[in-house]
């Protein structure tokens, strides 16, 4: 008797402790779990589904025994164990209720073994759902008479809330319709609404108008997000918005503030709320602020309280203004009582205060659609205030137009003789600039002269030091030559043939001499004459070498004209490859001087600064570079710094002393090789160190 008592105890333990099986019978038949549903809280989110399967969990699972699965907001994760029969002969499907979870993890196990297992939440994209629907659906595969048990782990930091159903795909598709056509009467509801006060705003350009038409739309965007319709068809790969829509609220909440606050004209009617309600603004930017930070549990927490601060005030506000006679605030405060209905509904249910039910789920639909509707016949009311309002202007207007009608008159008259003389002043001043700009376009024609012809007094200065070298030996062999001849006549006279012959052999040899430099310096004057000629600008074949040696020369020798104790080191590197160019010689050559010419200035100023621990160095060089040649000129003077190095190439900007240079010379050196050569000029330097101009002309004709 004994033995069978302590049996008894022990089925009836069992028996108590047993879970409940829901049988899904027919094939349009959804059954709702969660009553017999049994849940779990795991805080730290660490239990498996193998430690339920094996019996290693700690604690137990608790009956739910609701008609909805409903924690709260809470960071906790939830396991959800229910057991399910198919008695059909279709797959069952599991239904999570809800738009939006942050994280789910399901499973199906027969005879314990995961025969089906899903992770899914909202950071996973909208394709990847295994059933796409806006709700979470989970095919089960529990063959037909088969029991499986459906473990899950669920878990928002909104609140894990949501009804828990499981059926057969006919009879989901037959619910998911009706709740489709119910969203699609909502949104099209809310874009009516929206059309056609933007279309009143267009017409009477009130910005009360618009500041609706933005609420409208992020409430009705808002509602549809939360339903999960938005993501599904506008951004079904973007996750972000699920995992930050408090953010969207906040928008909500925003664009409501700046509607009510112009409606109600709250600066002037009720001016503590309206500082309240910017106070309120800055504090849902905070509240963006604290959600984009990732405190998403504290910014719901704060976000929910100060929406219903907010809607509170603006009940209170529209109150005080419809007793201050401005009819309109009588729709207005009815819209935001059932606004503050809706949103305590939907706050409450959050807390579990009220059922979670398909009313209390969409509270915020059926409040804000009424809310649109309502608000609407405000603004058309206001509009009937802004008619009496405007034939009340209009009659006083046009007394006051009557009166402004002289005084127009008179002021016309007096603009026109001011006119008048404005007219007469700006064309003597047009006149002036005419004149001025006539005088400046001729000093700079002067001042491009100038340069012109001081580049050429500088070749000249060298051609004539050049020059006169042949004409010291041309005039000392011609006096010595002279005195040969005395010589020889004497010698001659006195019979001495023998020495007069000796006397002739020198002498032709200064007749050589003579004849040798009298070429040389025919060549030199002939070498002056061609590049003295300013030609036509046409082109020539020209050895490249052969000419930036030569004015190199010319260059240093006028320079010595003038510094006859300076000295510099001359380096040249001459690449045989260059060979001869299609160039405009004469103003190449001008180019080549200007350049060498800047670097001898260089080192010239340095060398006064540093006397004899400097040797001044210019380098020289030319090079082959694909289809280009490149002519370089390197000296180890005073450098540029950057500042100046940006202003090289203005016309008229120099850092000479005035009188020793007019600042065209690289200016006109810049468009010489890149406008008529087709070519570029660049410039490296380092103030105090070196400065190095690199001139690069294409290979367009070889000869």
């Amino acid at each position: 008797m004994r033995y069978l008592l302590i049996w008894l105890l022990g089925l009836t333990a069992t028996l108590a402790s047993a879970q409940e099986v829901v049988v899904v019978e027919k094939v349009d038949e959804i059954v709702n779990l969660a009553p017999s549903a049994r849940y779990l809280e795991d805080k730290d989110g660490r239990l498996t589904v193998s430690d339920f399967i094996y019996g290693k969990q700690p604690g137990s699972f608790q009956r739910n025994g609701k008609e909805d699965i409903s924690f709260g907001v809470t960071p906790s994760f939830f396991w959800l164990r229910s057991d399910i029969r198919n008695a059909t002969d279709s797959d069952l499907l599991l239904e999570l209720a809800s738009t939006a979870l942050t994280d789910i993890a399901a499973y199906s196990v027969v005879d314990n073994t995961i025969v089906k297992q899903y992770h899914a939440g909202n950071w996973q994209p909208f394709q990847q759902r295994v059933v796409k629907s806006v709700n979470y659906l989970f095919p089960l595969s529990i063959p037909t008479g088969k029991t499986a048990t459906v473990y899950l782990r669920v878990m928002h930091y909104r609140g894990t809330q949501f009804p828990l159903r499981a059926g057969t795909l006919n009879a989901f598709y037959i619910k998911d319709a009706k709740m489709n056509l119910a969203m699609g009467i909502y949104i099209g509801f809310m874009l009516v609404m929206i059309l056609y006060n933007l279309f009143i705003y267009f017409t009477l350009r009130d910005r009360s108008y618009l500041y609706y038409v933005a609420y409208t739309f992020m409430m009705a965007f808002f509602n549809a997000h939360l339903s999960g319709y938005v993501f599904r068809f506008a951004y079904p790969s973007w996750t972000a918005p699920n995992r930050y829509e408090d953010v969207i609220a906040a928008l909500v909440a925003i664009s409501g503030i700046l509607f009510a606050a112009n409606f109600l004209n709250t600066r002037k009617n009720v001016p503590f709320f309206h500082r309240l309600f910017m106070g309120l603004l800055g504090s849902y930017v905070v509240i963006i602020g604290i959600v984009l930070s990732g405190q998403l549990l504290l910014g719901t927490v704060v976000l929910e309280f100060t929406s219903l601060v907010l809607v509170g005030s603006f009940f209170v506000a529209a109150y005080q203004t419809l007793r201050k006679g401005y009819s309109p605030a009588k729709f207005f405060l009815i819209a935001w009582s059932l606004l503050l209905l809706s949103v305590a509904v939907y706050i409450l249910k959050d807390y579990k205060i009220l059922p979670y039910t398909a009313l209390t789920a969409s509270s915020l639909q059926i409040g804000s659609a009424v809310e649109a509707l309502l608000l609407s016949l405000a603004l058309a009311d206001k509009i009937n205030v802004y008619k009496k309002e405007t034939m009340a202007a209009q009659a006083e207007a046009l007394h006051s137009l009557e009166e402004n009608r002289k005084l127009i008159t008179e002021q016309n008259v007096l603009l026109e003789k001011r006119v008048e003389e404005r007219t007469k002043e700006w064309k003597q001043a047009n006149r002036e600039l005419v004149t001025a700009l006539r005088n400046l376009k001729e000093t700079q024609a002067q001042l491009v002269q100038k340069e012109k012809m001081a580049s050429l007094g500088e070749l000249t200065a060298g051609i004539a030091h050049e020059i006169q070298n042949p004409l010291n030996f041309v005039n000392n062999f011609s006096e010595v030559s002279n005195e040969l001849t005395e010589e020889i006549r004497g010698e001659v006279t006195s019979g001495q043939t023998e020495k007069a012959a000796g006397l002739l052999t020198e002498l032709k040899g200064n007749l050589d001499k003579i004849l040798f430099h009298g070429k040389r310096a025919d060549s030199i004057v002939k070498g002056m004459l061609h590049h003295s000629h300013l030609g036509t600008g046409k082109r020539e074949a020209t050895d490249i070498n052969a000419l930036v040696e030569e004015h190199l020369h010319l260059a240093y020798h006028a320079l010595r004209a003038k510094q006859k104790n300076l000295t510099v080191i001359l380096e040249t590197h001459f690449d045989e490859s260059v060979g001869r160019l299609e160039v405009v010689p004469q103003d190449l050559g001008r180019v080549l001087v200007n350049l060498f010419n800047n670097a001898f200035y260089s080192v010239q100023e340095k060398k006064k600064r540093l006397q004899d621990t400097y040797q001044p160095v210019v380098s020289v060089y030319t090079r082959k570079k694909g289809d280009a040649v490149a002519i370089g000129v390197r000296d180890n003077g005073t450098g540029m710094s950057p500042n100046v190095k940006e202003k090289i190439y203005q016309p008229f900007f120099t850092t000479k002393p005035a009188g020793e240079g007019t600042g065209l010379g690289l200016s006109l050196s810049y468009d010489i090789v890149t406008k008529q050569h087709g070519g570029s000029l660049r410039v490296e330097t380092k103030e105090g160190q070196f400065a190095e101009f690199t001139v690069e002309l294409p290979v367009k004709k070889t000869v």
